[in-house]
């Protein structure tokens, strides 16, 4: 009788190995989904991005003036973009790279009353604001998603769809504050008709989730195109207000 019992060890040992190629090569999958790396912009220069104006710069810090508004300046070196724009330049920026679903994570200052915003496929704008001590933030503060605009509809009522963030997660002015997109672009069938609405997975502001799976039905206000579309270049405003970034990086995900 033991030769019939080693056989059915022998098949159970087969199948068991079998079980654990399957399982390992699960795990291999999903450690490689956890473990995309991410793309990191030198910002040595502005290669990283289309040609602009003057008033976008590569730096090695910024520095703000608390005493006084929207006040900022740069230190000289590489590692930091910087937007000082005044009247005669004041050009939005774009990146070489465009994108579908995404993961962007970056380091951003604000100087004191300074007013910005980051366009994922240049139309959806996560707002950057100086909201330090503001109680109940709105869609234009630090971190919302900011409205689409009607400009047809009635008087006070042009403003639509606006995102406040569930809690004021701001630092204060002349800090470096961390933020962290997950997006999902929008999604068109052969024939050029939008099937799946662009989507916040998620927005983390210095730490915190202030959004979570918000749909944005179009591009918000001041979008660089009203049209959508599945692959686009991240604009940032620089037309706004002074603000400064670092530690630019991010993860490319093809559905």
């Amino acid at each position: 009788m033991k030769k019939p019992i080693n056989y059915l060890l022998l098949l159970i040992l087969i199948s068991s190995c079998g079980l654990q190629k399957d399982v390992d090569k699960t795990c291999q999958t999903s450690q490689h989904l956890k473990t995309l790396p991410y793309t990191h912009m030198a910002l040595k220069d502005l290669s990283d991005f289309k040609p602009t104006s003057k008033n976008w710069q590569i730096v090695s810090d910024a520095v703000v003036d608390t005493s006084k508004k929207r006040s900022i300046s740069g230190v000289d070196g590489i590692g930091v973009l910087l937007n000082n724009s005044d009247r005669t330049s004041r050009k939005n920026i774009f990146t070489n790279f465009e994108h579908g679903d995404i993961e962007l994570e970056l380091d951003v200052m604000m100087p004191i009353g300074s007013n910005s915003g980051i366009y994922l496929q240049g139309r959806y704008e996560i707002q950057l604001f100086d909201s330090w001590n503001v109680k109940e933030p709105t869609y234009s503060d630090m971190g919302a998603i900011y409205q689409r605009w009607d400009k047809t509809a009635e008087k006070g009522k042009q403003g639509y769809e606006g995102h406040p963030p569930t809690i004021n997660a701001a630092k204060a002015a002349g800090l470096w504050q961390h933020i962290k997109i997950k997006f999902n672009a929008p999604t068109f069938d052969e024939k050029g008709n939008k099937t799946k609405n662009a989507k916040f997975d998620e927005v983390w502001l210095n730490g915190v989730l202030i959004h979570k799976n918000i749909e944005v039905t179009g591009p918000t206000r001041a979008a660089a195109f009203k049209t959508e579309t599945s692959m686009a270049p991240i604009m940032i405003q620089g037309d706004h207000g002074p603000v400064a970034f670092k530690n630019i990086k991010y993860k490319l995900h093809k559905k």
